[in-house]
């Protein structure tokens, strides 16, 4: 049966039978019907559910006339309907229907088309889901990446400060090994000072020992020829 049917068997509405046909509660299939693709249940899918069609009520007066006067009744309804339709003109009648299959066209296309809008607000609401989802992972990842940009900025700065403690270092240390060249250096002209003044020293006691030595030979080869001299007087 149609969606209308079973809202009438069921004392539901359209509405509420779609929504528990996308809920999963009422289980339906889309065939081709008359005006388009429409759902189409069971007797047992509505018990399923737990949707009992409603007992179809009988009016009182109906049931407890007599046969006598409900079959009177029927033959007077059959001939006010045959005089009305004999007192209508047939291309009124005919126009009369005509309007009634447009009217039954439109509607269907009215159904047709709520159907689609039901069907396009709920992917509208399963979209509007997903982006809210998409928007908190984008808010998520964008306080973690700006967390890890902080954490290597700070990294940053100390590699660069102690880059800079470095770099102080490896001047303190060329100034100490500049220092201690020319410690070495110095060092180095004092030693060659020391031993040029010792050089110095020592050819001065070989001169004045040579002089020393060479004024004793001259003083004593002046005196012998005075020996015999004396020795003559």
């Amino acid at each position: 049966m149609t969606l209308r049917q079973a809202a009438q068997r069921t004392s539901r509405s359209i509405t509420t039978l779609r929504r528990y046909i996308r809920s999963g509660r009422l289980e339906a299939q889309k065939k081709p019907g008359r005006f388009g693709p429409e759902y189409f249940v069971s007797e047992q899918a509505l018990a399923d559910a737990g949707l009992q069609a409603k007992a179809e009520k009988r009016p009182t007066a109906l049931v407890q006339r007599p046969p006598r006067e409900l079959a009177r009744a029927e033959s007077e309804s059959r001939i006010a309907e045959r005089l009305l339709r004999d007192s209508v003109p047939i291309s009124l009648y005919q126009e009369l229907q005509m309007k009634h299959e447009q009217l039954l066209v439109q509607y269907g296309m009215v159904r047709a088309a709520g159907t689609k809008v039901l069907d396009l607000r709920a992917d509208v609401e399963e979209k509007q889901r997903q982006l809210e989802d998409a928007q908190r992972r984008a808010k998520a990842l964008s306080r973690r990446l700006a967390e890890e940009t902080s954490l290597l900025e700070r990294q940053l700065r100390e590699a660069e400060l102690e880059q800079k403690g470095r770099g102080l270092e490896i001047a303190a240390l060329k100034e100490k090994v500049r220092g201690l060249e020319m410690f070495t250096r110095n060092a180095r002209t004092s030693a060659t000072v020391e031993q040029k003044y010792r050089e110095i020293m020592d050819q001065t006691r070989r001169v004045k020992r040579l002089s020393s030595s060479q004024s004793t030979e001259s003083g004593a080869f002046s005196r012998r020829p005075d020996k015999p001299a004396d020795q003559d007087h």
